[in-house]
């Protein structure tokens, strides 16, 4: 653009440059004598102007960011148990009448056991336990209690309550190891080996108690062993009548 006003510029230029010639300037005589006239201009063509270039303006793609993905939570998978070495259970699944009791705000259905031999037999053989699932053991009267892994391949959590229903004691309860040799013959008057009892690590309840609530291992966060579990505490008052309760036992 630039080119082509000078070009114009001189082009007017020379045009009243010619144009002076003939005509007088303002203010001035007129010359004695005639002016010859002006020399035709030289013929100019007007430059070629090309219109500029313009290049699309370079649009970049939004930065796009991927989504926020929290990984998926997962539990280790339960290690496989050897289903030959262990006895069946002593009180199979639907064998007992249930109740519901809530621990820590979660509502659980747990079975009852209020006989002698429903309670020696516990969860003793069970292969699983459901979330929400569980064994209530209820006794006639307050004793120090002490119960034992007894043929259970599964860890178990135990809540042990007193007669004014606080919890005493509570424990997250490891498998041992299945009877091996020598452990497996019976003492016909009680229905228990000596040598294997004997190994067997005692939980106890430390204090008097008048009932005791087993769960699926890992449900309860005992001082902080499983962080995410149920929180409750020793002395804690549970929601439970323990004296209609113990009216059950037998």
């Amino acid at each position: 653009m630039a080119a082509r006003e000078n070009l114009t510029t001189h082009t007017a230029l020379a045009t009243m440059l010619a144009v002076s010639l003939t005509l007088p300037s303002c203010g001035q005589n007129s010359p004695a004598t005639p002016a010859k006239p002006a020399e035709k201009p030289a013929e100019t063509k007007p430059a070629e102007t090309k219109p500029a270039e313009t290049k699309p303006a370079e649009s970049k793609p939004a930065d796009a960011k991927p989504a926020d993905a929290k990984p998926t939570e997962t539990k280790p998978a339960e290690p496989a148990i050897d289903d030959a070495a262990w006895p069946q259970p002593a009180n199979p699944i639907g064998s007992l009448e249930s109740m519901d009791v809530k621990l820590g705000g979660k509502t659980f259905s747990l079975e009852k056991a209020v006989t002698n031999q429903t309670r020696f037999g516990g969860l003793s053989g069970r292969r699983s336990i459901p979330e929400s699932g569980g064994m209530i053991f209820i006794f006639s009267y307050p004793m120090l209690m002490q119960f034992v892994m007894r043929d259970c391949p599964i860890p178990i959590d135990i809540i042990y309550v007193d007669a004014g229903g606080r919890i005493t004691a509570m424990y997250n309860m490891q498998p041992e190891a299945p009877r091996g040799e020598g452990e497996k013959d019976l003492n016909p008057l009680n229905g228990t080996n000596s040598k294997y009892e004997n190994r067997l690590r005692k939980y106890s309840s430390r204090f008097d108690s008048l009932i005791a609530i087993e769960l699926k291992g890992g449900t309860l966060n005992i001082d902080g062993s499983n962080p995410g579990g149920i929180e409750l505490k020793v002395g804690q008052k549970l929601d439970l009548d323990v004296q209609a309760l113990r009216k059950l036992a037998k």
